[in-house]
């Protein structure tokens, strides 16, 4: 027996209705993740804003707050501590260390941050620079 004809025989034994469930059982899978993803993003549109905030650390204290949500222009900020110094600029709604006296430049090197969650450490200083949003998620919240 050839291929050929197995396969015929196989295809006969199925009905143009065995497409037509199976087509439909592969769409109706999709379903709950459209639902969802509706809910979630009406969700967030519906309620009151997500509030982007550049939180600037170091050593576990708070130092610095620069607002990213409807931020306009160049904000900049330099934390000394001591001979140690790290330049932050948020241009737009985005922030960067631009410039830094750290031995291994890892900081400067790292591309700018814009979503919740991310975040810039330079470990000789001992500096986070980290995204937080309102709502405490740490996903999503990406600035407009």
């Amino acid at each position: 027996m050839k291929l050929s004809d197995s396969l015929k025989k196989y295809f006969k034994m199925i009905k143009p209705l065995d497409f037509l469930i199976v087509l439909s059982l592969i769409l109706l899978s999709f379903a709950p993740l459209i639902i969802f993803s509706y809910q979630e993003q009406s969700r967030q549109t519906v309620g009151r804003q997500i509030i982007l905030t550049a939180v600037i650390s170091h050593a576990g204290k708070v130092v610095r707050r620069i607002q990213l949500t409807d931020h306009k222009g160049i904000t900049k900020y330099r934390f000394t501590n001591g001979e140690a110094f790290n330049d932050v600029v948020a241009t737009g709604k985005k922030i960067k260390i631009v410039e830094a006296n750290c031995p291994d430049q890892i900081c400067v090197n790292h591309a700018s941050i814009d979503r919740a969650g991310e975040s810039i450490v330079c470990l000789p200083h001992k500096l986070i620079v980290e995204i937080r949003s309102s709502n405490g998620k740490n996903t999503g919240g990406l600035v407009n």
